[in-house]
């Protein structure tokens, strides 16, 4: 078992770390466990931290280091303490000890940072640290450490008046200063000859043009859409799904066809997908009682998830009944929107597919969509996946169960004691509980 965590926590399962949240889960799991932090040990301080380029080395075994120092382990404390000093990633360390719940977890570490940090690499910590620990603190003591701080709030301040400036339609440029020509904005012709020499940037485009675009360009876009090339027909696709543009509908028969590159393909499934009019309802309906399937089959599926009725429910139960147990990263968005379709219709016929996907999906926030639609259509979730739910690694999820699961099941009382009196779980989890248990 705790091997099983230990590699958990140094081989991040998640598909999106960004996205998901597990270092107080596991950090539990090591608490209930009694379980000792020599494999995290192992994996910080050595050779390949120096040499590994992978951001996310580091990033999960420290978060669940600092965890478990703000639930006072002081083996955790002195882990932190011992990277900080030794190792690359030593700014997020002294973040987390930051949090600990030992007041003297930092002491000595002014002097380390002083050390260890140029001047750029602390200037970089200040501007991105969190409330006024440590290193705002430590400006106070350090004249080197206050001259960045106020470094840091000057360009803060410079940004702001620049950007005052700017919206006000001002000259930006200091008197004393140089005289920068302001930045043209980019043209719509511009975005879009940008996005089809660099796909990999088509996505970002389409986002640009949104701050560039007036209904005078729609039919440029459109074009752009229909014949363009591949960066520029992604681009313009995302824009107008942006805008739930009603030419989507027609833009998906030939977007979608055999013919059209995978990205202009992916970025018609999320665009048209995305639609929820009455136009696009009943688009999706013909292209289904067509027989039409493959992208464009899925992208019905999904309308009807978003803005179908009830007479659309055996069709979702279908479509999740297929790809229940596909989980790649293409999958979990068409998955999400069928769970949630049913969650939304009330489908009761669906509760087994659904319980698959929470069961199967290793996706925390997919998993969370599926615990959702559950609490609406199965009769026992109270007194079942409630209760499972109250130990899930997603603060959502949980909050999902407090307010679902049923107290008279053995164990639940105590969890919800546990949620309310921890320090380091979500604030809208620890009042849910709190209040639950005051209605007692």
């Amino acid at each position: 078992m705790i091997a099983a965590l230990d590699s958990c926590v140094l081989r991040d399962p998640r598909a999106v770390p960004a996205t998901e949240s597990r270092s107080l889960y596991y950090a539990r799991l090591y608490d209930r466990l009694g379980a000792g932090l020599d494999a995290l040990a192992a994996h910080l301080i050595c050779d390949e931290d120096w040499t590994d380029e992978d951001a996310d080395r580091t990033a999960l075994p420290l978060a669940v280091l600092g965890t478990l120092a703000r639930a006072g382990r002081s083996d955790a404390v002195a882990l932190l303490r011992r990277y900080a000093a030794e190792g690359r990633d030593w700014t997020l360390a002294v973040e987390h000890l930051a949090r600990a719940a030992d007041p003297a977890a930092l002491s000595g570490m002014l002097a380390l940072a002083l050390e260890r940090g140029e001047d750029d690499e602390l200037y970089d910590c200040v501007r991105q640290g969190t409330g006024m620990r440590p290193w705002r603190v430590w400006g106070f003591q350090d004249a080197r450490m206050r001259a960045i701080v106020e470094q840091v709030d000057l360009d803060w301040w410079r940004w702001e008046l620049a950007r005052g400036k700017s919206a006000a339609g001002q000259d930006t440029a200091p008197a004393d200063g140089p005289q920068v020509p302001p930045r043209m904005q980019p043209t719509v012709d511009q975005v879009l000859s940008e996005a089809a020499a660099s796909p990999r940037r088509s996505f970002v485009c389409g986002r640009r043009l949104a701050s560039v675009a007036t209904a005078e360009h729609r039919a440029l876009i459109l074009a752009a859409a229909w014949s363009g090339a591949a960066g520029a027909r992604v681009a313009a696709l995302r824009y107008l799904g942006d805008l739930g543009d009603p030419a989507l509908l027609d833009l998906a028969e030939n977007a979608l066809g055999d013919e059209s590159p995978a990205v202009v393909r992916q970025a018609a499934v999320q665009a048209v997908g995305g639609l929820r009019t009455r136009e696009a309802v009943g688009r999706a309906r013909d292209w289904l009682g067509a027989g039409k399937d493959g992208a464009l089959g899925d992208v019905a599926v999904r309308i009807l998830a978003g803005a179908g009725g009830p007479a659309d429910g055996p069709v979702l139960i279908a479509a999740l009944q297929r790809c229940r147990h596909d989980h790649r990263g293409d999958r979990r968005f068409a998955l999400g929107d069928l769970v949630d379709g049913v969650g939304r219709l009330g489908l009761v016929d669906a509760v087994e597919p659904v319980r698959d996907v929470y069961l199967g999906s290793p996706c925390a926030g997919l998993r969370s969509r599926a615990v959702d639609t559950l609490a609406r259509i199965e009769p026992a979730f109270g007194g079942t996946t409630a209760v499972e739910c109250l130990w899930d690694c997603e603060a959502g999820t949980r909050r999902i169960a407090v307010d679902r699961a049923d107290l008279a099941v053995d164990g639940v009382l105590e969890r919800f004691r546990e949620l309310a009196r921890d320090p380091s779980e979500d604030e809208g989890v620890r009042s849910a509980a709190r209040r639950r248990l005051a209605a007692l």
